[in-house]
C-alpha cells in the first residue's frame, strides 16, 4: 500500500512540474526564445533608414546578409551595378557600394 502511494506523489510532482514548464514558456536564453528555429530574421538596429542620403555609409548594422537582396527582379528593382549590392531595410531598397558601404541610390517601398 506505501508503495502505491508513493508512486502516485512521484507521478503527481512529475506533473505538476510539467505544467509548471509549460506556464513558464520557451527558454529565453541564447539562441533560445521565441523565435528560435524561424529562419533569419531581421534586427532592426536603432538608426532608423529614412535618415540616410546617398553618398553616406550605411551603418555596420545593415552590412549583414540577412539584409542584402539578392532577389531585386522579384521587388521591382534593376540589376545592381558591378560592386553594388541592394539591401531590403524595412520595406525600402538601399543600393550600396560594395567595397565601403556608400549608399547610391534609395527606392522607397510600397506600403
Amino acid at each position: 500500500m506505501n508503495n502505491r502511494i508513493v508512486v502516485q506523489l512521484v507521478a503527481l510532482s512529475f506533473a505538476g512540474m510539467s505544467a509548471l514548464a509549460i506556464a513558464a514558456g520557451p527558454p529565453q536564453g541564447e539562441g533560445g526564445g521565441q523565435m528560435a528555429g524561424m529562419g533569419r530574421q531581421q534586427v532592426m538596429p536603432s538608426i532608423p533608414h529614412r535618415d540616410w542620403h546617398k553618398g553616406q555609409r550605411v551603418p555596420a548594422e545593415y552590412r549583414h546578409y540577412n539584409f542584402i537582396m539578392d532577389d531585386w527582379r522579384g521587388h521591382g528593382l534593376n540589376a545592381p551595378p558591378r560592386g553594388h549590392k541592394w539591401l531590403g531595410v524595412n520595406g525600402d531598397y538601399v543600393l550600396v557600394t560594395t567595397n565601403n558601404w556608400t549608399i547610391s541610390n534609395i527606392v522607397a517601398g510600397t506600403e
